[in-house]
């Protein structure tokens, strides 16, 4: 349902195309690789992950438009049987997704943080992902932080955003290699040789996983685009964590 008045009389599934078309065929463009219609398609995706996607005069953000259209997720569904089980999906339209993800260009457009107060199992871990692999992916010479109190608290939201990047990766024009990948530090480059001599190229974006559990000082020194504070009702001392990392990411 949408409660939201400026949707009332808007077809939410127009913001998630390219979804419907991969569901239906598991590819997201027919076009050869290389050819000018395949290099135009992707060119006019990553002009609206970056810009947004207005549908009826009502926008959604870029990084709601490649959450919808490029990330799965498991969704809760009911079978014949009458039983509720996961199964990989593409997002549904949320007017509380829709919010938060407007909610953080303002943040980002003012220099603010935002906090997030919710319900447990709301799908927010998702999201978080998304954004974080949507930076790494998207914006060269970026550094997305995952922070949490204790490491195990970071662990799943990473393994989100690999699997969101490992997708991208497999289906789509937007291929990074990671060097290193690992789960506490990876990097957008890819070692080549020029006249004899390694050099690494690439995006040259990263993403780092931190542990706060034996220093509120972790953050120090890390300059970054996004700084996620990941479980923070089951963090002691955030205030503090929080106070530490500001100027890192203000």
């Amino acid at each position: 349902m949408i409660w939201l008045p400026e949707l009332e009389h808007i077809n939410t599934a127009e913001f998630s195309r390219e979804a419907q078309y991969f569901i239906k065929y598991c590819y997201y463009t027919n076009a050869p690789r290389g050819t000018r219609d395949y290099i135009e398609y992707w060119e006019e995706q990553k002009r609206r992950r970056i810009e947004g996607y207005t549908v009826g005069g009502v926008r959604i953000t870029g990084k709601h438009y490649g959450y919808l259209n490029f990330s799965q997720i498991l969704l809760q569904e009911e079978d014949s049987t009458g039983k509720r089980r996961k199964k990989k999906g593409f997002p549904r339209f949320y007017d509380g997704d829709y919010h938060y993800f407007h909610g953080l260009d303002k943040g980002r457009l003012e220099g603010k943080g935002m906090i997030v107060a919710k319900g447990r199992c709301k799908g927010f871990s998702y999201k978080n992902a998304w954004v974080i692999a949507d930076e790494f992916n998207l914006v060269r010479d970026s550094i997305s932080v995952v922070g949490a109190y204790m490491d195990d608290f970071a662990d799943n939201t990473v393994g989100m955003a690999i699997e969101y990047l490992d997708f991208l990766n497999k289906h789509t024009a937007w291929k990074r290699q990671r060097n290193p990948n690992r789960r506490d530090f990876m990097k957008s480059q890819f070692l080549e040789y020029v006249d004899g001599y390694p050099v690494y190229s690439g995006y040259k974006s990263e993403m780092h996983k931190v542990s706060f559990k034996d220093d509120p000082f972790k953050s120090i020194g890390k300059s970054c685009s996004i700084f996620l504070f990941e479980e923070a009702g089951k963090w002691p001392g955030l205030i503090k964590s929080y106070r530490f990392s500001e100027p890192t990411w203000k």
